[in-house]
Formats: C-alpha cells, structure tokens, sequence
C-alpha cells in the first residue's frame, strides 16, 4: 500500500497498517504480523497540503519522542495497552519474549 503522501507520523503509519490488516485477514487466529515501510525521505523534507494539521501531529510525535527517550517507551501508551488483554508493559520488560 503506498500512502498519498510521505509522512512520519505514528498513527497515520499505524491506521494505513490497520487497513491492510483487515484487508487480508480471513478471521483466523495468526501468530505474527509485521511492517515494512519503504520510499524513505529525511523528515525534513514533506508535502504541504491545504486544510491539514500536519505540522501540529510532527510538533506532537517530537514530544512523543522527548518523553519516550527520557522516560523510557513506555512513559506513554495507548489506552488499550492498559487494559487486561494489553502487552506493551510487560513485553516492555522483555527482550524477544524472554526477561532480560
């Protein structure tokens, strides 16, 4: 899938990777999924576009990023994550599925 337009913006990567999940997935349990991304640019280098909030999300992801390079990974996480059936905290821990 080739996006519209060049971005480095976590949850546009995420949503288009969403979108080719459901796509191909037949409902079936899977045991690994994964995601390439290709064509890449320096993040300095992007397409303006009219009536776009781009710039705020870059502002947002540069924060994201502060946070998570002082505060480890998980100083922020998706709701979800928190939840029973959630991951990110304990896989945090972990290197390949192993305590390190």
């Amino acid at each position: 899938m080739k996006l519209p337009d060049p971005t480095n913006i976590t949850n546009e990567v995420y949503e288009a990777a969403k979108t080719l999940f459901y796509k191909h997935w037949d409902g079936l349990p899977i045991r690994k999924a994964g995601v390439a991304l290709s064509q890449l640019t320096k993040s300095d280098e992007y397409q303006l576009t009219l009536l776009d909030h781009r710039e705020k999300l870059r502002n947002l992801e540069r924060a994201s990023d502060k946070i998570a390079n002082k505060f480890g990974r998980t100083a922020i996480l998706r709701a979800s994550s928190l939840l029973a059936a959630g991951q990110a905290k304990d896989r945090s821990i972990k290197i390949g599925g192993h305590y390190k």
